[in-house]
């Protein structure tokens, strides 16, 4: 055999033995750290049982907070500009509940400027009642529909960050309309205190980097130490909080830092870097109005623009003065997510430049902070609409009755090709399992939930996969039947099959990608296995199916075979 066939042989068993090895930790009970790969496939909840949650988002009461605020700044801006507010109330009664109205009594003769100042300074509210010296305000619709958006991403973003916390592995949290969030936790136990740590408003806190004690205290020397001593330990993904882990390291560091300062963690893709902050929080997300990504007139690139109350304003601008050039510390929920330098006294509305790499991870660093700061400066309260618990003894029925329906199907397929197709559908046999082999693998990979739906997926992509070989093996017998050699009939099979086994998965995989693109949960398993299947048909019905047929007409010369048995 020619060195060509020798390297793609070579590749093949290459592919073979990595796709085994990264499946074997998810079927055999062997210690997966002794293992060359030690990941498994996650399963869904619907196979290992777990927490399903339908949190709705009161709109009304969002409504009414933001539009309360907006009413204060309102006042406070009047004031500014010299125009009286005899009167200013919050009207609930005779209106629509998700639409309240600020109305305000203005001095004599002061209409005009009033209007015109709302007009320029606040375009998020719209004029809704004009009679005599009173005016009534609501907000803008264009502002309300881009306050549901941002309020549902916000409450994502929380839940998020709890469950990360919580050590769920693969949780899946998306929306469901316009004002409800869901949340599928897999494999959780402690449902009652997974809906504790999902419920809880976010708390976001300004505090100052102790820059004087990181002089004198060497943070990761003393939390090694801590550690050791105290044994106290947390990783990514096992059980316990992470806030837990940082109240265990504070107790036990009380006289080796300074009094009024705590430690901290920042977030970074890698690792937590520990912080020493000040215990005070100066300014909290009750003093802040809204946080948005703006763009830096000189050098064009992303930061984050945010807005404090008129208290908060004060504080904060007290606080900045007296701190410039040190950093200042954003906590939430006792996370530090950023911790920026204060380059000049900030007032009502400051600026956090964020990303020292690329424009896109400065894009998408400052978007992330934006909505973890709106995050606690709109806490919306969630309330429970739906609850679901999946138990083990449901999850392992859907396991076991799955697996053996997709099992029986596959060997099902896997007879009736050996059958029909003799030798050439034993190696048609042999690709498809090397095709269920990659499946798993890629799954593996990529760290993909298979789900249910995932293994019908996986079923029908035996099927799909079959087809690709009856069309191949169909066009063999029809170049056989007008008389060419084996090998020019075996050569033609394969070439002229090629561009319809392309069109119909890429058909195929059309059809897959809008599934995944705008179907539910369970729909996207189907339709993620779907796409991996139809990638690796197309590698083990061409090149897998083709090297394994050289090897065999090579055996065919060797024996002098005068037929094909196919």
């Amino acid at each position: 055999m020619n060195k060509k066939w020798w390297f793609k042989f070579s590749f093949l068993i290459l592919v073979t033995l990595i796709s085994g090895l990264m499946v074997l930790p998810t079927f055999t009970r062997m210690n997966p750290e002794k293992l060359p790969f030690s990941r498994k496939i996650n399963l869904g909840l619907d196979l290992q049982g777990g927490l399903y949650l339908v949190m709705g988002v009161d709109f009304n009461k969002v409504f009414k907070e933001i539009t309360d605020r907006q009413m204060t700044s309102l006042v406070e801006r009047f004031k500014d500009k010299n125009l009286l507010a005899l009167e200013s109330k919050l009207r609930l009664e005779g209106v629509p509940q998700d639409d309240p109205r600020i109305q305000i009594r203005i001095g004599v003769n002061q209409k005009k400027d009033a209007i015109e100042l709302v007009n320029k300074d606040f375009p998020n509210l719209r004029l809704t009642d004009d009679k005599g010296e009173n005016l009534e305000f609501g907000l803008s619709n264009d502002y309300r529909n881009d306050i549901r958006d941002k309020t549902v991403n916000q409450s994502i973003e929380v839940i998020r960050n709890r469950i990360d916390e919580f050590g769920v592995a693969e949780p899946q949290i998306s929306s469901q309309g316009s004002d409800r969030v869901v949340v599928e936790l897999p494999g959780i136990k402690d449902v009652d205190r997974a809906k504790d740590l999902i419920g809880r408003t976010a708390k976001l806190e300004f505090k100052m980097v102790d820059e004087e004690a990181l002089k004198t205290v060497v943070l990761p020397e003393l939390i090694a130490q801590i550690e050791k001593e105290k044994n106290i330990s947390f990783k990514e993904g096992e059980e316990g909080k992470f806030s837990d882990y940082v109240r265990q390291i504070n107790e036990a560091a009380k006289g080796k830092i300074p009094e009024g300062s705590e430690i901290a963690f920042e977030k970074s893709e890698t690792a937590r870097v520990p912080l020493l902050l000040k215990s005070k929080a100066e300014v909290t997300g009750n003093d802040l109005q809204d946080a948005q990504v703006s763009f830096n007139q000189e050098s064009q690139r992303p930061e984050v623009a945010f807005e404090l109350n008129p208290k908060g304003a004060v504080t904060f601008e007290k606080l900045t003065e007296e701190n410039v050039g040190k950093r200042l510390a954003i906590v939430l929920d006792g996370i530090v997510h950023s911790a920026p330098n204060i380059n000049s006294k900030i007032g009502a509305r400051g600026v956090i430049t964020t990303g020292r790499g690329g424009y896109d991870e400065a894009l998408r660093e400052s978007k992330d902070l934006a909505i973890v700061l709106r995050a606690g400066a709109l806490p919306a309260q969630l309330e429970l609409m739906e609850q679901r618990v999946v138990g083990p003894s449901l999850g392992a029925d859907s396991v076991s009755k799955g697996a053996f329906a997709s099992i029986l199907g596959i060997l099902a397929v896997f007879l009736l090709t050996a059958v029909y197709y003799r030798i050439s559908g034993m190696i048609a046999v042999a690709s498809l399992m090397l095709n269920v082999m990659l499946v798993l693998a890629i799954l593996v990979w990529l760290e993909a939930t298979l789900t249910l739906p995932g293994i019908a997926g996986i079923a029908l992509t035996v099927g799909i996969a079959v087809d690709s070989n009856v069309v191949i093996y169909e066009r063999i017998r029809e170049e056989l039947g007008i008389g060419k050699p084996i090998g020019a009939a075996v050569e033609a099979g394969f070439d002229k099959a090629f561009k319809t086994i392309l069109d119909a998965n890429v058909a195929n995989g059309i059809a897959a990608i809008i599934l995944m693109m705008y179907g539910s949960g369970p729909v996207k398993g189907f339709a993620v296995t779907m796409i991996i299947g139809i990638i690796t048909t197309l590698f083990t019905a061409v090149f897998v199916c083709r090297v394994l047929f050289d090897f065999y007409l090579r055996r065919m010369e060797e024996q002098n075979a005068k037929t094909l048995s196919i």
